[in-house]
Formats: structure tokens, sequence, C-alpha cells
């Protein structure tokens, strides 16, 4: 399992690889140019933003707080089961 300073000590092109294959997918929301894709991965979140044009991996980021998802609870609705 690697944690969030090895992950981020891994070239982008790697982590989008890992992300994409082991982590397991939230939710999206747009911004702009971009479709940012929202992971949990390991014992934290990922954001992969793909490049609208160009539909390419423009940026791979470990979020390292809290307030990195709120613009996820915005939009973001979850089935809790009782």
């Amino acid at each position: 399992m690697l944690n969030i300073t090895e992950f981020n000590s891994l070239s982008p092109r790697e982590q989008a690889a890992l992300v994409l294959e082991q982590g397991r997918y939230l939710h999206h929301i747009i911004r702009g140019w971009c479709k940012i894709d929202l992971y949990w991965f390991h014992n934290y979140y990922v954001e992969v933003w793909f490049l609208y044009d160009l539909k390419t991996i423009g940026l791979v980021r470990a979020l390292t707080n809290k307030a990195s998802l709120d613009p996820y609870l915005e939009t973001i609705k979850l089935r809790v089961k009782t």
C-alpha cells in the first residue's frame, strides 16, 4: 500500500495508471475545460483531471486536506443503507 508521500514521488503517468487501475471511483465535477474524477485510493483521495479538448490527463493530485473535498460535496448524492 502506497502512502501519500510515496504516491506523490511517482511520475504523473505512474500515478494515473495506479489510480485508474486500483482506485475506487467516487464522483466527478466539471470545472471549465476539465472533468475531474475523484477516487479513493488506499487511505486518501486522488483527483484525476481530464482535459476535454485533448482527451488526455492533465493533472493527478492527491488531496491532503478536507477542504479539497468541498467542491464535490455540492453535487454528490450517497445512498446509505440502514
